[in-house]
């Protein structure tokens, strides 16, 4: 039941369903209505049956000494009138007593109101040889016969009495009884009527909450939208009728305008990146240029130098200086990587190739001060990355790290993959980098930082700001590169360079 009452809910529409509750209000209402006189009635029809039989007996009383008067009158005067009201009576009485015979039963009072019949059946009787003996003139046989039928309807009188008494006794009894079905019925009334008072508060409860409920949601869902929220959860109604489809319409309205502000939202970043980009690329491309133009400026005409260089390998060649020859092809090499065009990326194995030409060229000038170690992982070597990022570094680790040391120093240089980047490591044990100073290299934010040129001569002129810059261009990641640095405890700075599809690992 509950079942069909909660499905009925959920397919009907809201007139069904108003219809509904007010049939069922209406056939409650009747069956109260019809239940009550019902049991009206019966404590009625009890309370006729109580009464009736009591007018039976009073009628009968009365007829019979209307009876017995009509029957002296004639026996005295022999009024032809009374012997007709005689007979008229004995037929009534006849009439009552046998419409009562019928519905005899065998308590104690139906037995004496049988004594009663068989006893006026005797006083008719009684009466009839009367009247025949008043007929035949025989005046000691009709007052014989007169007088016993008066002693029988004074009996008959005392009987009726006694019935009269009883019936009084047991109308008394049936009065508590119907007395207290009534009380049954009043409650029972009472009770009814509070039942369909809950049950029609219930219904109207129920079809509100179960209308406005969703409406409400609607409403609340439709300010929050208002407001610029279209996070909101969806609408969910479980009937089939018109709230559903408003239900339905607002999320599907919901859904339609949140894809459109997201679709321009999306269309906004995307012109944002673009521009962002654009401005990177021109940021970038003012970086290489002016990288550029500061490692040129910081030789005296190097396609001169070059070409002189290589004339000088060719003539200690010629003169057999191996050492001289060696040392000139590393500079040439240096020269020629570096008066490249800057504004192509490089491999990370040409970078290498650059830091150890680099690296000998050094060795030579600082002879068993300064020593190089590597460890490198030949794998990655066709990485990509901006060119001249290594050098400057070794440079600085060089110069400013181990310089100004007496006793000379270590720089360690290392490739690797580490997971899915490449680690690119530069360690040198000189004097170190205080906080302070890290810091305004990693966040620095004037361009003409990006450009200051190293207090010491002999470098390609491009600072450890330009480097970490243009690697974070390169990469768009802002921790592509760590400096980790104590005063006086050595310094290392780790390259976090993507892997490309080039390098096969």
């Amino acid at each position: 039941m509950k079942f069909l009452l909660t499905k009925f809910f959920n397919i009907a529409t809201i007139r069904t369903k108003m219809i509904a509750y007010f049939f069922a209000t209406v056939i409650l209402l009747s069956f109260l209505t019809i239940y009550t006189f019902y049991v009206s009635q019966q404590s009625l029809n009890q309370m006729d049956e109580m009464y009736e039989k009591n007018l039976y007996l009073v009628d009968i009383a009365n007829k019979l000494s209307q009876a017995n008067d009509d029957l002296l009158n004639y026996l005295t005067i022999k009024n032809s009138d009374s012997f007709i009201n005689f007979q008229r009576s004995m037929e009534e009485i006849k009439s009552v007593i046998e419409d009562t015979n019928r519905e005899l039963n065998h308590n104690p009072s139906q037995l004496l109101f049988v004594d009663v019949y068989n006893m006026i059946n005797v006083y008719f009787s009684h009466a009839d040889s009367a009247i025949n003996a008043k007929r035949g003139r025989n005046n000691d046989a009709y007052n014989e016969a007169y007088t016993q039928a008066t002693v029988i309807e004074g009996y008959i009188q005392e009987y009726i009495a006694k019935i009269q008494l009883n019936q009084i006794k047991e109308n008394a009894t049936k009065y508590q009884i119907v007395k207290v079905k009534v009380s049954e019925l009043q409650k029972t009334n009472i009770v009814l009527i509070v039942d369909v008072m809950l049950f029609s508060i219930l219904i109207i409860i129920i079809l509100t909450y179960k209308m406005t409920e969703p409406i409400i949601r609607l409403a609340h869902s439709a300010d929050e939208i208002s407001s610029g929220n279209f996070e909101v959860e969806e609408i969910v109604v479980d009937s089939e009728d018109e709230i559903k489809v408003m239900a339905t319409a607002f999320n599907k309205m919901r859904e339609s305008i949140k894809k459109y502000i997201e679709e321009l939202k999306n269309k906004a970043e995307t012109e944002s990146k673009l521009m962002d980009q654009e401005l990177q690329n021109i940021k970038m491309q003012s970086l290489l240029n002016k990288a550029e133009l500061e490692a040129l400026q910081s030789q005296i005409n190097p396609h001169f130098l070059f070409n002189t260089i290589n004339t000088g390998v060719q003539l200690a060649m010629m003169e057999g200086a191996d050492a001289t020859s060696e040392f000139l092809e590393n500079m040439s090499a240096i020269f020629r990587y570096n008066i490249k065009n800057l504004k192509k990326p490089v491999t990370l194995g040409e970078e290498i190739d650059n830091i150890k030409a680099y690296a000998l060229l050094l060795k030579v000038r600082f002879g068993e001060l300064l020593k190089f170690e590597f460890e490198l992982d030949e794998r990655v070597n066709k990485a990509n990355m901006p060119p001249l990022i290594l050098q400057p570094l070794v440079e600085n680790a060089c110069i400013h790290g181990i310089g100004d040391l007496e006793e000379g120093g270590t720089i360690f240089i290392s490739t690797k993959k580490d997971d899915d980047k490449i680690r690119i490591t530069i360690e040198d044990d000189g004097i170190g980098m205080d906080q302070e100073y890290i810091d305004q290299v990693i966040n620095h934010t004037n361009e003409e930082d990006l450009f200051k040129k190293p207090k010491k001569s002999h470098t390609t002129g491009i600072g450890l700001a330009n480097v970490v810059h243009r690697m974070r261009l390169f990469t768009q990641y802002d921790d592509t590169i760590e400096i980790i640095s104590e005063k006086n405890n050595g310094t290392k700075i780790i390259i976090h360079l993507p892997i490309c599809d080039e390098v096969n690992l």
